[in-house]
C-alpha cells in the first residue's frame, strides 16, 4: 500500500479587486461644461449688441427726430434743412400715377456747409399709421434733373433744393411728416410736418 500524497496546502486566494468606479458625467464633460458656460453668455451678448448696432449703430437707423415747426428751419449734420414746401398736386397730365393713387410734391432747401451732406433716401410717413413712402419720381415718368435732385447731392457746398414726388393712395388723409436722415448725423434725422 501506498501512502497517499497529501493534499497541497491550499493557495490563498488572491484578493479580487472591486471593479473601478466609473467616472461620473459631470466630469467626463467638465471641459465641455466648461467651454458652455464661457460661450453661452458670450454668444447672447454678441448678438444682442449685434442687433443693436445693426438697428442704430453709426446711423445705419435714425431714432432721434429733430423736429422742425412749419415755416422754420434746423441744422444738423452741418447742413441747414428747410423750410419744407409741398402739397397734393392737382394737375396730374403727363405723370404715370396709378387709378386710386396721387401725387405729394414736397421741396426741401438745402445749404450744406463746405463738406457737403449726404443723407439717406427721404420719406414721406403717415402720422397716424406711420406708414412710409419713398419718392417715385422715375416711377411716374419724371425724368432725373441735376437742379432738382431727389437725394442728398454730397460733392457740392452750393445750396440746392431736393424735390420728393410721393405717390400715396387717395384715402391716406395726412399729416405727414417728411423724413430725412443725413449721414453722419448721430442717429438724428430732421422732421418736417406738412399737411396735404
Amino acid at each position: 500500500m501506498t501512502i497517499p500524497i497529501p493534499p497541497a496546502p491550499p493557495t490563498p486566494a488572491t484578493p479580487v479587486s472591486e471593479p473601478a468606479k466609473p467616472v461620473s458625467w459631470w466630469r467626463s464633460n467638465r471641459l465641455a461644461l466648461v467651454a458652455l458656460a464661457v460661450l453661452a453668455p458670450a454668444t447672447v451678448a454678441g448678438i444682442g449688441w449685434h442687433e443693436w448696432f445693426q438697428y442704430y449703430g453709426y446711423g445705419a437707423r435714425p431714432f432721434a427726430p429733430v423736429t422742425v415747426d412749419e415755416d422754420e428751419s434746423a441744422e444738423l449734420a452741418g447742413a441747414t434743412w428747410g423750410p419744407v414746401r409741398g402739397g397734393e398736386l392737382d394737375d396730374l397730365t403727363g405723370l404715370d400715377v396709378p387709378a386710386g393713387a396721387t401725387v405729394i410734391a414736397v421741396g426741401v432747401p438745402v445749404d450744406p456747409d463746405a463738406k457737403g451732406v449726404g443723407c439717406m433716401d427721404p420719406v414721406l410717413v403717415d402720422q397716424q399709421t406711420g406708414r412710409e413712402w419713398k419718392s417715385a419720381r422715375s416711377q411716374i415718368g419724371l425724368l432725373s434733373h441735376p437742379d432738382e435732385p431727389e437725394i442728398c447731392v454730397s460733392d457740392t457746398a452750393a445750396p440746392y433744393e431736393l424735390i420728393l414726388p410721393f405717390v400715396v393712395p387717395d384715402d391716406v388723409e395726412g399729416p405727414f411728416w417728411v423724413d430725412i436722415a443725413p449721414y453722419k448725423a448721430g442717429g438724428s434725422f430732421v422732421r418736417f410736418s406738412l399737411e396735404r
